[in-house]
């Protein structure tokens, strides 16, 4: 039979019929060959598995080369989907590896577990600049996104803010770094009339935080001090408000610092008890259901 009349018979093209008959003439064969590349066997996810937890941050080449194998990337794609692997952010404080850190971090989420995460208030500083906007964005394929922000001429201030479970206790800005005295200032003027009998302010390690003067305006109120154990930004849940804080901020694009800080307090003000109770759950603390 003609190549024609066989692609004809079976509805299929010419050149897919020709090379039929060249393979049956060749090797005998005429059973179909599977469409596609190679993929991921079980053995093979197993070790994929394997190789991300002793390499987290390679990438799809690098495992692929790892395991040997000859497959699409997006074939190890969806395997490590399968096997319930995404991709996140990898980096924390190498120092949380030290033994003296990791002893501080352990003896830290055993206390934690049997404190009351209701008297609980952290307290952190960031910063917000007026030539922020946002870092990533959209542009058609193979063209650069080019954005526009102030270069050279900008204004800095500083944001203190106080977060319990209910939701933000209090806050200000300052137009400062933060030094002992503004510190301080902060503790007296705007935390203390905030503070109830019992209640823990947690605090990082930060040299402002440590003068003596804090511990005792703290006290003074009936309430008690406790510093975060060392590189552990992750234990305190206010981060995540000023990872939300400076998201909105860059988004805006404010170029004044007036309205900086009046942007800052409005999305301050947007921080609710359950958005505070995720933020507490997220960093490892334990709420009591009652």
């Amino acid at each position: 039979m003609q190549t024609k009349q066989v692609a004809e018979t079976f509805n299929v093209s010419r050149s897919w019929a020709r090379r039929v008959k060249q393979r049956r003439n060749e090797t005998g064969e005429t059973t179909h060959r599977p469409m596609g590349g190679p993929g991921v066997t079980i053995v093979d996810r197993e070790q994929l598995a394997s190789f991300v937890r002793q390499h987290p941050d390679a990438t799809l080449a690098e495992l692929r080369d790892l395991l040997g194998v000859d497959c699409a990337l997006s074939t190890l794609c969806k395997a490590l989907k399968k096997l319930g692997f995404t991709f996140k952010k990898t980096i924390h404080a190498a120092e949380q590896d030290r033994p003296d850190v990791v002893q501080r971090r352990t003896q830290w989420r055993s206390w934690a577990q049997n404190t009351d995460a209701q008297r609980l208030i952290f307290i952190d500083e960031t910063w917000a600049k007026t030539n922020m906007t946002r870092l990533r964005g959209r542009a058609p394929r193979g063209e650069r996104l080019i954005d526009k922000t102030p270069h050279g001429h900008w204004k800095t201030t500083t944001l203190i803010a106080a977060l319990g479970l209910e939701g933000m206790r209090c806050s200000t800005v300052v137009d400062a770094a933060v030094i002992g005295d503004v510190f301080e200032a902060f503790l007296e003027h705007v935390l203390r009339p905030q503070l109830r009998p019992g209640d823990v302010v947690v605090m990082d390690n930060l040299s402002s935080h440590k003068r003596a003067r804090v511990q005792e305006m703290i006290e003074a109120s009936q309430a008690k001090l406790r510093y975060l154990p060392p590189y552990s930004p992750d234990l305190n849940p206010i981060e995540m408000i000023f990872s939300k804080v400076k998201q909105k901020l860059r988004s805006l694009k404010i170029r004044t610092q007036t309205v900086l800080w009046q942007s800052m307090q409005a999305v301050l003000d947007t921080v609710t008890a359950s958005d505070a109770i995720n933020c507490f759950r997220h960093a490892g603390y334990t709420l009591r259901v009652e």
